[in-house]
């Protein structure tokens, strides 16, 4: 069985409370570890020098691929929840 299949199968298997928990539940686990996770080990990634230049380096460029890649994840996320619904 070809994993369509599986997908399509499993959309007839699953309601639209179910996937609102799934959504749900995976917010709130990212949220959890999000707050849980030690974050210091990101300022001593590179020196202050560095860091200064990058940001002071970053553009609008930057700024419309950083939008695209973001759109690009959202529209998947979109997609896999119309595939469900």
């Amino acid at each position: 069985m070809t994993p369509i299949f599986l997908i399509t199968n499993l959309t007839k298997n699953i309601s639209k409370l179910d996937l609102i928990g799934i959504i749900l539940g995976h917010v709130i686990f990212a949220i959890a570890i999000t707050q849980l996770a030690d974050w210091s080990w990101l300022k001593n990634l590179m020196p202050n020098e560095d860091r200064e230049r990058l940001l002071n380096g970053y553009n609008w460029k930057d700024l419309l691929v950083d939008a695209a890649i973001i759109s690009v994840v959202l529209g998947l996320l979109f997609l896999i929840i119309s595939i469900f619904l």
